[in-house]
C-alpha cells in the first residue's frame, strides 16, 4: 500500500537503535491518524456519521461520536462537523415565529389602540375649501396613537389621485389626496380597506387607496392589487407575530367577476350570504394566519346600520371565528357603538360588535327613522379602545381593556370641526354643537354609553 511504502521509506531514513524505535513509533500513529482521519471523513461524506460511530441524543439532537471527529444534527440547523476537542453546543430550540428561546420564554406585552370607521364627508371638504384648517382636526387625539405599541382603524373611503374626482355625498366616497396626508399625521399602523366603500370608484379606487398607503408607514389590508398578492398582514411587535386580515359583507358597487377575489368578503357578494364556500375560505385564511402569527386580529365589516344590538349574522360568524381560534374581532360598519363582549370556551375572543364612527361628518342622516334623532346623534360618537395584551408561553390574555367616548364636534355653521375626547367635552363644545339643538348633549351621550358598553369595559 502506498501508506505502507512510505512508512518504510521514513524508516530507512533512521538507523537502528532505541531512539529511532521511538520515532519510528511516533512517525506511526501520526500515520495511522491521518488514515484514520481520511476513513472517517470519507465515512462522514458517504454515511453522514464518522466510522465506528456512537450515537447519543440529547434533546432531540443527534450526535454521532467518532475516534477523531463528531457529527452534530441539531435541530433547525445544518449537521455540523467538528473536531473531537472542539468544544460545540446545538443551539436550543427557537420558536420559529417569535425567535424567542422556549426554555426562557419571558412575558412580552403590547398596548393596543383601535378605534371604528374613518368616515370622510362633504361637510368636512366644504369647510377646508371655506378656509378651515384641516390640522386641527385630530390634534385632540394624537396622544393616544403615540403612546401605543399597535393601533388599528377602518378606512371607510377610498383615496383617490389625479384621475379620481373628490366625492363626500351620495354614499359614494373617494376622498382628495390630502385626506391620506392628513390621517398619515396619526401613528397608525394598520388600516382595513374592506368595506361596503371598497369598490365605490371600482379597481382604480382600490389601486390608488393601496398605492398611497404604501408610501406611507400604514399597512392596508382588506383589499389588493392582483390575486397573488397576500391577503393579510404580519407585523413583528416586541418580538411577537401579529397577523391582521380584513373582511366585508359586500361592496355598494358591484365588482366584475375578475375583481371579486382583490376584496376580501365573508359573504358570496353574489348570493350576498353566508356560503360554505365563503366559510371555507376564511378557515384557509385564518389557518394560514395563525402558522405564521402567534395573535391574530380580524376586522369584520358586518352588522346592520343603526342600531346598538348585533343581528344573527354578527353573532353567527363571531362564533366561527372563535372556533377557528381568533384572538380578537373588531366590528365595524353600524355606524354607531355596539357591545363589547369576550366569547368561547376553550379559547377566548375579544369581540368589538361595532367601534362606531371614529370620523364622520354628515349633520343629518336621510337613512335614519324622520322624526328619530336617536341614531343621527349616536352618528357623532365613536370608541377608542385601548388594551394591553400580553403573551407568555404561547398563551394570549387581554387585561387594561378601557374605551373612551371620542364626540365628532362642529359648529353650528358646520365648521371648526374636531375630534374630542368626551372627557373633554366642556359644555361651551357641547352647547355649540350643531347638533345640540337635536338632543346631542352629554347627558344622550352618557346614557348610551352605559346602556351599550358593559361597565368591566368603561
Amino acid at each position: 500500500m502506498f501508506i505502507d511504502i512510505n512508512i518504510i521509506v521514513c524508516y530507512d531514513l533512521f538507523e537502528d537503535g532505541e531512539d529511532m524505535k521511538f520515532i519510528k513509533s511516533i512517525i506511526t500513529l501520526i500515520m495511522v491518524i491521518v488514515l484514520l482521519g481520511a476513513l472517517e471523513i470519507f465515512s462522514i461524506k458517504v454515511r453522514e456519521k464518522p466510522i465506528f460511530a456512537t450515537l447519543s441524543i440529547d434533546d432531540d439532537n443527534k450526535i454521532y461520536k467518532g475516534p477523531l471527529y463528531d457529527v452534530y444534527f441539531c435541530q433547525n440547523e445544518e449537521a455540523k462537523i467538528v473536531w473531537k476537542n472542539e468544544l460545540y453546543e446545538c443551539q436550543k430550540i427557537t420558536d420559529e415565529k417569535n425567535n424567542i428561546d422556549l426554555d426562557n420564554e419571558v412575558k412580552k406585552e403590547i398596548n393596543l389602540t383601535i378605534v371604528g370607521d374613518l368616515l370622510f364627508e362633504q361637510p368636512f371638504y366644504d369647510a377646508i375649501d371655506e378656509g378651515y384648517e384641516k390640522e386641527e382636526y385630530f390634534r385632540l387625539v394624537k396622544d393616544y396613537f403615540t403612546n401605543d405599541d399597535l393601533s388599528i382603524g377602518n378606512m371607510e373611503v377610498v383615496i383617490g389621485n389625479e384621475s379620481l374626482k373628490p366625492s363626500g355625498t351620495g354614499y359614494n366616497f373617494c376622498a382628495p389626496k390630502y385626506i391620506g396626508d392628513l390621517v398619515n399625521t396619526l401613528d397608525f399602523e394598520i388600516l382595513s380597506t374592506a368595506n361596503n366603500h371598497a369598490y365605490d370608484r371600482g379597481l382604480d379606487g382600490i389601486h390608488s387607496t393601496i398605492d398611497y398607503f404604501k408610501n406611507t408607514d400604514i399597512l392596508t389590508t382588506g383589499t389588493r392589487k392582483n390575486q397573488d398578492d397576500l391577503k393579510y398582514n404580519v407585523i413583528n411587535i416586541k418580538g411577537i407575530n401579529v397577523g391582521i386580515i380584513s373582511y366585508t359583507y359586500g361592496t355598494n358597487q358591484k365588482p366584475t367577476i375578475d375583481n371579486l377575489a382583490l376584496i376580501n368578503y365573508y359573504r358570496d357578494p353574489v348570493q350576498k350570504k353566508v356560503t360554505d364556500e365563503y366559510l371555507s375560505i376564511i378557515k384557509n385564511d385564518i389557518e394560514t394566519l395563525k402558522s405564521k402569527s402567534d395573535i391574530v386580529i380580524v376586522l369584520m365589516h358586518w352588522g346592520t346600520e343603526f342600531t346598538y344590538n348585533i343581528n344573527q349574522e354578527q353573532k353567527y360568524m363571531s362564533e366561527y371565528l372563535n372556533d377557528l381560534g381568533v384572538d380578537i374581532i373588531i366590528g365595524n360598519h353600524s355606524h354607531n357603538i355596539q357591545p363589547i363582549k369576550i366569547i368561547g370556551d376553550e379559547h377566548q375572543t375579544l369581540v368589538y360588535y361595532s367601534l362606531g364612527n371614529f370620523v364622520s361628518h354628515d349633520n343629518d342622516i336621510a337613512r335614519t327613522n324622520p322624526g328619530n334623532e336617536t341614531f343621527d346623534n349616536a352618528y357623532q360618537v365613536g370608541l377608542l379602545s385601548k388594551l394591553k395584551l400580553t403573551y407568555e408561553k404561547e398563551k394570549l390574555s387581554f387585561s387594561n381593556i378601557d374605551t373612551e367616548l371620542i364626540v365628532n364636534y362642529f359648529d353650528q355653521n358646520l365648521n371648526n370641526f374636531k375630534l374630542v375626547p368626551f372627557k373633554e367635552y366642556h359644555d361651551k363644545l357641547e352647547k355649540s354643537h350643531y347638533r345640540y339643538s337635536y338632543g346631542l348633549n352629554k347627558e344622550f351621550i352618557t346614557k348610551m354609553y352605559e346602556q351599550v358598553i358593559d361597565e368591566e369595559f368603561r
